[in-house]
């Protein structure tokens, strides 16, 4: 998967994505939304055929967008690695 930065200011970042998984948007905008410095996060398609998916991140003044994002997808990088662990002690 290929990410597009689109705009990025201190404040907002819009990121472009290769593939269209609203499964895993979905996962990210949930993660955004539990940093408390995140005051609007979501994901919008013009067209599900033809358009790929565009995430928009803005934070609240003062905060830095980049930081938000890569805190919450360092989250959930920790979450999926925990879950990894503890379906391998199923086996």
């Amino acid at each position: 998967m290929e990410l597009t930065v689109i705009e990025s200011t201190k404040n907002e970042l819009k990121v472009q994505f290769s593939e269209k998984d609203e499964g895993f948007m979905n996962l990210i905008k949930t993660a955004l939304w539990e940093q408390s410095e995140t005051e609007m996060a979501g994901f919008k398609m013009d067209h599900p055929t033809v358009s790929l998916p565009v995430f928009t991140l803005k934070v609240k003044d003062g905060k830095d967008a980049k930081k938000v994002w890569n805190a919450s997808l360092d989250s959930i990088s920790e979450q999926l690695d925990s879950l990894g662990k503890e379906v391998k002690k199923l086996k």
